[in-house]
C-alpha cells in the first residue's frame, strides 16, 4: 500500500511538473526524441540563471523532499503528510526556478523595443552593423548589455555572424532569434536594407507585450486562488493531526494513505488542467534548426 501511494504521488508530481515546464512525458521507443525533454529542460535552467544539469537539478529536489518528509513524518507522526509535505517543498524549487525564468526572458523581451530603436539610430547615423551591437553592449537596455560584450569579446577571435550565433544561443528565445536573424542579413547584405525592418519590429514586439501583459494580469486571480484551494485542505488536516490523536491514528493507518493519496492525486489533477486551460502558448524557435532549440 506504502509503495503503491508512493508510485501515485510520483505520478502527479511529475505531471504536474511537466505542465508546468510544458514538456511532454516521453514515452519509451521514442528513439531520439526521448532526449527532447532533457534539452528542453536544460535551456530552461540556463534561461532561469541555474547552473546545474538537469540530472543534478532532479536529484537536488528529489533530496531535499525527502529531508523535509522525514522530518514532518517525525513531527506530526502521520507518514502520508510527511510525503504531502515531501513532494510539495520537491516541487517548490521548479515553481522558484520558473517564475524567475519567466521574469529573466521578460525582461530581455521588454528591453527589445528599445535596443532595436538604438540599432536602428546606430545605423542612420552611418555606423556599421558591428559597430551598433558592440554600443548596444556599452550602453543599450541592462538586460541585453551581457550578451552583447559577450559578443564583443567573442568578435575579436570570431567572425561577427559567429559571434552572434553564439549570443542567439545564449538568449534562446523567439524574440531574439528574429532580431538576430535580421541582424545577420544585415552583417551579410548591409544595413540599409534593414533599418525600416527593425522598427517594425519593435512595434511589432510592443504589441505583443501589451497583449501578454493583459492575459497574465487576467489570469493571476484564477491561479493564486487554485493554488491556495489546493494547499489549505492539506494544512487544515496537519492542524487536526497535530490537535487530535483519532485523526493522527486514523491517517497513519493505511486507510489514511488511501485517503491522502486519492487527495493528493484529485488535488495534482486539478493544478494540471488548469496549467493546461490557462497556458498562454509559447511561440516556436523556428530559425534555429532542433538540436540547438
Amino acid at each position: 500500500m506504502h509503495l503503491l501511494a508512493g508510485l501515485l504521488a510520483a505520478v502527479t508530481v511529475y505531471l504536474v511538473a511537466t505542465s508546468w515546464l510544458g514538456v511532454r512525458p516521453a514515452l519509451a521507443g521514442g528513439g531520439r526524441r526521448g532526449a527532447a525533454p532533457d534539452r528542453r529542460l536544460a535551456a530552461w535552467l540556463a534561461q532561469a540563471g541555474v547552473n546545474l544539469s538537469p540530472w543534478r537539478y532532479v536529484v537536488v529536489c528529489a533530496l531535499v523532499g525527502l529531508v523535509v518528509a522525514v522530518v514532518v513524518t517525525a513531527l506530526l507522526g502521520v507518514a502520508p503528510l510527511g510525503a504531502v509535505a515531501g513532494i510539495a517543498v520537491a516541487g517548490a524549487p521548479t515553481v522558484v526556478v520558473a517564475k524567475r525564468r519567466t521574469l529573466t526572458v521578460r525582461e530581455r523581451t521588454e528591453a527589445w523595443p528599445d535596443a532595436l530603436r538604438d540599432l536602428a539610430g546606430h545605423l542612420r547615423s552611418a555606423t556599421s552593423v558591428h559597430g551598433a551591437m558592440v554600443e548596444l553592449g556599452r550602453s543599450g537596455p541592462a538586460p541585453l548589455r551581457a550578451p552583447f560584450t559577450r559578443y564583443t569579446v567573442l568578435s575579436q577571435a570570431l567572425e561577427p555572424a559567429a559571434a552572434l550565433d553564439v549570443v542567439r544561443a545564449e538568449l534562446a528565445d523567439p524574440v531574439s532569434d528574429r532580431v538576430i536573424e535580421v541582424l545577420l542579413v544585415a552583417l551579410d547584405q548591409g544595413s540599409a536594407i534593414v533599418i525600416d525592418l527593425l522598427g517594425d519590429l519593435a512595434v511589432a514586439t510592443t504589441n505583443d507585450l501589451r497583449l501578454l501583459e493583459e492575459i497574465t494580469t487576467a489570469q493571476l486571480e484564477t491561479k493564486v486562488e487554485a493554488w491556495s484551494a489546493s494547499a489549505l485542505p492539506f494544512v487544515v488536516l496537519a492542524l487536526l493531526c497535530l490537535s487530535t490523536p483519532g485523526y493522527r491514528d486514523f491517517y497513519a493507518s493505511a486507510a489514511g494513505w488511501v485517503v491522502v493519496t486519492v487527495g493528493v492525486g484529485f488535488c495534482g489533477l486539478g493544478l494540471v488542467l488548469i496549467n493546461r486551460l490557462g497556458r498562454i502558448p509559447e511561440e516556436e524557435r523556428v530559425l534555429v534548426d532542433g538540436t540547438a532549440a
